[in-house]
């Protein structure tokens, strides 16, 4: 009898040890599992005994990796966006058009390369309206994804009020928690929030005396105070107000980290940027050609006789052709100044090297190119980043969960251990039934 009860005894203690072997292993990648891990005692009767004990990283270790968190999600969510305006540019491919630019210079050339005075207007009439429509196409596009970058913004800043929210009440709960165990499992809940936090924002946490969490960003302004949370606001412009009370601070992007962060450096260094450019482009392509046209190059001239630039209702620029008929656009009228006929001019605009801001002189379907190339060159920086950054965020992990008293080798070899002590406590209760059994059937 004492034998099945040692068995029996065994069977438990491997099973709790299976069962907490399990679970370390399955939370290894939780940077909020750290404080409970299984210590395994000798006992006088030749079993073994499971006892928890509690293990902490520190909190140190802890900001560590949240660090590494919001440096590759910061990088992470970049990607698709960079990939998405480069695309949007014209991608990769040195032929590609835009706006229309290249089908424009080609039917410039065949209209000159016709013999005699006999010139047909109409291939540079529609390449001119196609110009229109594709730059307001660009635009369009440019500004929707301006929009959806703007709901994704939105969307991650109440995730992140939801999470600072949950931090400030399970700070409220770790004060009125009536034990020690307690404690603990209210921490661990506590650092998965804040895991889950870092993805969004670069926090910096401090812990007062009484064990509570003060949840900041890396900039210093307070996201979490005790048991009050601030509520955050995206601004359309880019940045993000912290709200808390009447309390209002606007917090540049530079500020944040994160996937917010990373949303806001793609808007501020990227497509607003992208977004100039394009409009600096076309704004040069509209004088250009209305200089060309109406042969004048003085400094006060503002006419609009081929094509002219407005805002639409969204604030987003748009491209009109004034011209209202191709017989209009007189290719084969002469220069009153001597500079050629009408086509010519035109071909010498569309063709004649530009300098735009921070750019080196070149034409206009140059411009375009180079603009695709940057962001090309930007998508493939990010791309690089990126890895280098997971990298980190892996190397943190690890070190975080050696640390922690959770690897990954030395749990799974615990468990390999526990399973065979388990089979064995399970064949010696077995053997020790049938003894039962048979004593049992000898005393009937």
């Amino acid at each position: 009898m004492n034998m099945l009860n040692i068995a029996t005894q065994g069977v438990k203690t491997a099973q709790l040890l299976l069962d907490n072997e399990s679970l370390n292993i399955s939370q290894m990648g939780n940077s909020a599992y750290t404080r409970r891990n299984v210590r395994v005692t000798s006992r006088a009767d030749g079993t073994v005994q499971a006892q928890e004990v509690v293990r902490v990283a520190g909190l140190e270790q802890r900001r560590q990796l949240w660090r590494a968190v919001a440096g590759a999600s910061e990088l992470e969510v970049q990607k698709p966006h960079a990939d998405a305006l480069l695309t949007q540019l014209g991608g990769t491919d040195v032929a590609s058009d835009p706006l229309g630019l290249r089908d424009f210079v080609k039917a410039l050339d065949h209209e000159a390369q016709t013999v005699g005075g006999d010139v047909h207007a109409d291939e540079v009439f529609a390449a001119l309206g196609r110009v229109a429509e594709r730059t307001n196409l660009m635009f369009s596009a440019l500004e929707r994804m301006r929009e959806n970058v703007n709901m994704v913004r939105t969307g991650d800043a109440e995730k992140v009020n939801r999470l600072t929210a949950t931090l400030a009440d399970l700070n409220r709960l770790h004060r009125l928690a009536p034990d020690e165990a307690g404690r603990l499992a209210i921490e661990d809940q506590r650092d998965q929030a804040l895991s889950e936090l870092a993805t969004f924002i670069d926090v910096d946490v401090r812990e007062d005396g009484s064990g509570v969490y003060h949840v900041l960003t890396r900039s210093g302004h307070p996201l979490v105070l005790g048991n009050r949370a601030a509520q955050l606001e995206a601004l359309p412009a880019g940045g993000y107000t912290p709200v808390a009370g009447a309390s209002r601070v606007n917090v540049p992007a530079e500020g944040l980290g994160g996937r917010l962060g990373g949303h806001d450096r793609f808007l501020a260094r990227e497509l607003d940027q992208r977004i100039a450019d394009v409009t600096e482009v076309a704004r040069t392509l509209v004088e250009q050609l209305n200089r060309a046209h109406a042969d004048d190059q003085s400094s006060s001239f503002s006419g609009t006789p081929l094509l002219s630039m407005t805002t639409s209702p969204n604030g987003a620029p748009r491209l009109e052709r004034t011209l209202a008929t191709a017989q209009g656009l007189d290719l084969n009228a002469d220069s009153l100044h001597g500079n050629g006929k009408t086509l010519q001019r035109l071909r010498g605009a569309i063709n004649a090297p530009v300098s735009l801001p921070g750019r080196v002189s070149g034409t206009l379907v140059e411009a375009m190119s180079a603009l695709a190339a940057d962001t090309g060159r930007r998508a493939s920086e990010i791309e690089a980043s990126g890895t280098s950054a997971g990298a980190v965020l892996v190397s943190a992990r690890t070190q975080f969960q050696k640390q922690a008293g959770v690897d990954e080798t030395e749990s799974g070899g615990a468990l390999m251990s526990y399973m065979k002590l388990y089979r064995a406590n399970a064949r010696v209760a077995s053997v020790a039934n049938e003894l039962f059994d048979a004593t049992l059937a000898m005393v009937r």
